[in-house]
């Protein structure tokens, strides 16, 4: 039971382990053929979900009969965050669900504000925001396991290269933003040069594969029940720039606004109804959307789905052809000819008509109406391991991938004039929304509907939630006495299916960049002041070591002193001489002066003269001495010495 436990917790934080082998899929999936007809599904029934059914945990829907009344398909009410708080820079969100489509919403949304720290703490901490929005079909369980768990696996996939991520010192010194920098040699070969750009893009890629990953193991190992399969679309935030990573359908629209006469009205208070609905036409007009994700259906990627069908065509099962035809034939136009492109022609070209050519297209149908293997209307995501194409069977899977595209840009390359007012059409407003929205709004209508509603709503608080709620509103539509929900300004059909829109704005993440580099460069300016003040402490403290080291070594020069004085005077006998002389002469100094007195006074003077050479001598012989016995005596011990010469010198004139 414990290591069930263990592998479970395992491949939920470190989901790296491989997929099972083809052959093990094969069986596992003739195993589950096998028990659907000997009555599998009460087998199914029994599974459990990984993840419970919920709503984003920021819409506060925490009772069961507020996600009832969330999943109303009469009413369809637009769910909005009770707290815009709980969102960060006040991003708006707003849902709905499909009009009978699936029992539950099948969409899902998250975002997670995490930091990379440098276990090491030699660099700053990196903060980074992220948002992902999903789309489930077949079911809600990929959805909802994505927005639980993807978070967590880009925030591994970010640790696994912190080293190159985390801005250096000398980049905030020179006025560079961190990423900015040049690239860096590889850590294996050192001949390839990898920027941290790609870092950043393959950290989301590799995410995303370990995503699916995850999703296929706890199918497999846990036998938890089909979680079906979902798009995905996420917008990471780090140091000053912003990744889009999308596979699927869903799409990320960045609505920007040209300079106008309507730039101003962001920060005008009070004006008429009217006016404020002239600046909003104004504002308008002004506005563009650009794209930051493409859509990955079968028609869009018929290119990719069509060499996967060539190259491994044991995979249509004979079940399908890799052929495009201008029309669909039948088994009447047999030996007739027909418009066809094989493969990946791009053109058109004649073909006559055989009994191989009857089989279905791996890509059939047009727009949003095609469909690969005549069933699934995406072509990238997570999940759908069990899906099967209708009619034959054929495991849809291996023609599916997670693997996203990536989008970015630099925000300190925007050129945004503080006078006009103009930050959030400079910077630019992100919208990503499910493909509910995009089904019947176009790209530009969304950046129109975006400035008009924050053009309404100048200095409204909630006003990037009542631009998503806004654009809910519209694509949902109302619903007519016969039951249909229509467009309300074209009374064309509306969408059916599940609507999720998140409204960033781009700005309010660039201010929050630039106050916490500005705060880095703060601490990395007293973090420079402390160290130089330990410096100059140390110093400090290596000199007053260096002068208590003189000091104890004077004062034991001083001590051994005498000593070596005595040694100094034992090659010096003839001084003793000389005082023995000086003593003799003394005393017949004495005997001349009790006979004569002029006697007296020349032997005093010669006496005189004989004690000054005598002290010459002396001095020159302990200075040779002294210079013979050492040469690093101190200005100190010096001083010394010339003291106690000076206190013979006295002591031999009193003699």
């Amino acid at each position: 039971m414990f290591n069930n436990l263990k592998n479970r917790f395992v491949s939920a934080i470190v989901p790296d382990l491989p997929l099972l082998p083809s052959s093990e899929r094969e069986r596992d999936r003739e195993q589950r053929e096998r028990d659907h007809q000997r009555g599998g599904h009460m087998r199914y029934l029994q599974m459990t979900d990984k993840i419970p059914y919920g709503r984003p945990s920021f819409l506060q829907l925490l009772t069961n009969d507020e996600l009832r009344a969330s999943a109303d398909h009469n009413v369809r009410p637009i769910i909005v965050p009770r707290e815009i708080n709980l969102l960060p820079w006040a991003t708006g969100y707003a849902e709905c669900v499909n009009s009978g489509k699936s029992e539950w919403n099948e969409d899902q949304a998250a975002f997670c504000r995490q930091v990379l720290s440098d276990p090491e703490h030699k660099h700053p901490d990196l903060p980074y925001t992220y948002f992902g929005i999903y789309d489930g079909h077949a079911g809600c369980g990929a959805a909802l396991a994505a927005s639980h768990q993807f978070h967590h696996i880009l925030h591994e996939k970010l640790v696994d290269c912190i080293e190159q991520l985390l801005p250096r010192d000398e980049d905030i010194e020179n006025g560079k933003l961190p990423l900015n920098a040049n690239s860096f040699p590889h850590p294996v070969y050192f001949q390839r040069r990898v920027s941290k750009d790609e870092l950043i893009v393959g950290a989301l890629e590799s995410a995303f594969f370990h995503m699916d990953s995850l999703i296929a193991q706890d199918r497999n190992r846990f036998l938890y029940r089909d979680p079906g399969g979902c798009t995905a679309c996420v917008t990471l935030f780090i140091d000053g720039k912003m990744y889009v990573a999308n596979a699927g359908d869903s799409r990320a629209v960045l609505c920007q606004r040209r300079a106008g006469p309507a730039s101003a009205v962001a920060s005008g208070s009070g004006v008429a109804a009217n006016q404020a609905e002239s600046d909003a036409v104004e504002a308008a007009a002004y506005s563009y959307p650009t794209p930051y994700s493409a859509d990955h259906t079968p028609e869009t990627e018929r290119e990719r789905l069509l060499n996967v069908a060539r190259l491994t065509p044991h995979l249509m099962g004979k079940q399908y052809v890799a052929m495009e035809y201008a029309k669909r034939p039948h088994i009447k136009n047999l030996g007739q000819r027909i418009l066809c492109r094989q493969g990946t022609m791009k053109g058109w070209t004649y073909k006559t008509l055989t009994r191989d050519d009857l089989r279905m297209p791996v890509v059939n149908g047009e727009g949003k109406r095609s469909r690969l293997l005549g069933t699934l209307g995406v072509t990238r995501g997570f999940g759908d391991h069990d899906l099967l194409a209708i009619n034959t069977g054929i495991e849809i899977k291996p023609f599916l991938t997670p693997h996203p595209d990536v989008r970015q840009r630099d925000l300190s390359q925007v050129v945004s004039i503080p006078d006009e007012h103009n930050e959030d059409g400079d910077y630019g407003i992100l919208v990503m929304a499910t493909d509910g929205l995009w089904d019947v709004s176009e790209n530009e209508a969304v950046a129109r509907t975006v400035f008009q509603t924050l053009s309404r709503y100048p200095t409204e608080k909630h006003r990037y939630t009542m631009v998503a709620q806004e654009l809910v509103a519209r694509a949902r539509g109302k619903i007519n006495d016969s039951g249909h929900w229509r467009l309300a300004d074209s009374k064309a059909a509306a969408t059916v299916d599940d609507i999720s829109v998140i409204v960033i704005p781009v700005h309010q993440y660039y201010k929050e960049h630039i106050q916490w580099t500005h705060n880095y460069k703060n601490e990395l300016e007293q973090r420079r002041r402390r160290a130089a003040e330990a410096e100059a402490n140390n110093m400090a403290q290596e000199a007053v070591n260096v002068l208590n080291g003189i000091i104890a070594e004077e004062a034991h020069v001083v001590e051994e002193q005498p000593q070596d004085e005595k040694q100094a005077e034992q090659p010096v006998p003839e001084v003793k001489l000389k005082e023995k002389e000086l003593e003799q002469e003394q005393e017949e100094a004495l005997v001349a002066e009790l006979n004569d007195e002029t006697p007296q006074q020349t032997s005093l003077e010669t006496v005189s003269e004989s004690l000054e050479q005598v002290q010459l001598d002396v001095s020159a012989a302990q200075a040779a001495a002294a210079e013979t016995t050492t040469t690093t005596i101190t200005i100190a011990a010096t001083t010394n010495k010339q003291q106690q010469r000076n206190n013979r010198k006295g002591k031999g004139n009193r003699q």
